[in-house]
């Protein structure tokens, strides 16, 4: 597939895409990075499905994210959606709970496209294209100051995926501020840091994400 990146959609549009489409988008591209979206999505066996995966190539085609030609090409939105999933170099999920309820968002980013991905009813996925003015990690705590201002007793746990390694922080408010804690051995308590301010939290969601911090 011969692609341009162009922005389709506005960061605060969201395109749905059902888990077929998002299996077949992934199947097209034998990249590592591509084996690593299926992973961090749970799509592993729908990728590997021949019957899900044309029943995902034929949708796309029915709703003009895709045409033919000598082959399928992708169309519009399905385009850098693609791309992402196939080219990322980090995957973030942030999981937002509130009570007994969580939430989550999967963070996909690539050297030319970032995508907010939201898991949603009927294993359908809506995907947001983030802001590329917008830096990674301020994209992630906006989401999470987003969730603690709708659910003041809510909490955050971020996990962040490359193709060889993980981390992971926990993120809860403290007193107008910010506790977080990494759970360093399973056998012993978590190691909680308290007192934090947002640039504070900046910085250790910078450190999780293996960002640069200056």
């Amino acid at each position: 597939m011969t692609t341009s990146i162009q922005p389709t959609d506005s960061p605060d549009t969201a395109v749905g895409f059902g888990f077929a489409e998002i299996a077949y988008l992934i199947r097209r591209f034998d990249t590592d990075s591509a084996r690593k979206s299926a992973q961090v999505l749970r799509l592993e066996e729908e990728v590997q499905s021949d019957p899900i995966c044309i029943a995902g190539s034929s949708s796309l085609l029915g709703r003009g994210f895709a045409s033919v030609d000598d082959d399928l090409d992708l169309e519009g939105p399905a385009v850098p959606t693609a791309y992402a999933l196939s080219r990322a170099d980090r995957w973030t999920e942030i999981s937002l709970v509130d009570g007994e309820k969580t939430d989550t968002v999967v963070h996909v980013e690539s050297d030319k496209v970032s995508l907010l991905m939201q898991p949603r009813t009927l294993s359908t996925w809506f995907v947001f294209a983030q802001d590329p003015e917008v830096d990674g990690a301020d994209a992630e705590l906006s989401i999470i100051e987003e969730h603690t201002r709708t659910h003041p007793g809510g909490t955050a746990f971020i996990r962040v995926r490359t193709i060889s390694a993980e981390d992971h922080l926990l993120i809860r408010p403290d007193n107008g501020g910010w506790a977080v804690a990494k759970v360093v051995d399973p056998a012993t308590d978590v190691a909680e840091t308290t007192g934090l301010d947002t640039a504070g939290l900046l910085i250790r969601i910078r450190e999780t994400r293996g960002d640069g911090v200056s």
